[in-house]
């Protein structure tokens, strides 16, 4: 993101604005998203792990089975430095999940919307916190969760994200009904030549340009004026 630095811009969605926000509520994390899964079929006991520069943070703990760290595994964020893992015994056998596929199979039926903001992000979206407005909310609505969240849209010139309202069946989690609700984000880097403010750009500097030539103008006219009086009240004592 270090080439992305002249121009970001937030659009604003009418349809956002539209709709009562008393009836969304808004996710606030995403360890608390992950801190209340609940797997469908029945562990022994089961640890989610935070692995950040290879130390290992337990994050949540369902009884306890022997484990081996993880060098490997899923994250929430695209941003995030660390990753998660969780180790799970089933009848004395301990697996592990490492990515997010195997995330979603682990949680298998979603029963709260923690699990349906899961399912989201395994289908390729994602929930923005830094936009919570447009891309981290929910509504119960009965056998499905709606879930509001984001999707990158485009990654270069500009890089872009959207705004999808999509329906998370809560027995099969599966994803369906989305809609697009627009684009909320786009920022063009410094070597974007199709950047449309880069035009309007130009035309303020040609403008600027424009000025200075023509006040220099003015000031030589004007000197050439103040030089030919100089000279006639010279030429008039001699």
């Amino acid at each position: 993101m270090k080439n992305f630095l002249l121009f970001a811009f937030v659009l604003m969605s009418v349809t956002a604005f539209s709709q009562k926000k008393t009836s969304k509520n808004t996710y606030s994390s995403y360890e608390n998203i992950l801190k209340n899964i609940s797997p469908n079929d029945k562990a022994d006991s089961w640890t989610l792990f935070y692995n950040i520069y290879a130390r290992d943070k337990v994050v949540k703990s369902v009884g306890n089975a022997d484990y081996l760290p993880q060098f490997k595994g899923f994250t929430l964020d695209p941003h995030e430095e660390g990753f998660y893992y969780i180790a799970y015994s089933k009848n004395g056998i301990v697996s592990y999940v490492t990515d997010l596929a195997g995330l979603k199979n682990f949680i298998g039926s979603v029963d709260n919307a923690d699990e349906a903001a899961i399912s989201a992000i395994a289908s390729g979206y994602l929930i923005d916190f830094e936009f919570k407005d447009y891309a981290a909310n929910f509504q119960d609505k009965g056998k499905l969760y709606i879930v509001e969240a984001g999707k990158v849209t485009s990654e270069k010139c500009p890089f872009s994200k959207s705004h999808y309202e999509i329906s998370v069946n809560k027995v099969t989690g599966e994803i369906s009904d989305v809609k697009d609700l627009g684009q909320y984000f786009e920022i063009y880097g410094k070597d974007c030549k199709n950047n449309p403010h880069h035009s309007e750009i130009d035309r303020q500097m040609e403008e600027a340009k424009l000025k200075a030539e023509e006040q220099k103008k003015i000031q030589k006219q004007m000197s050439d004026k103040m030089e030919k009086r100089i000279r006639k009240i010279q030429n008039k004592r001699r």
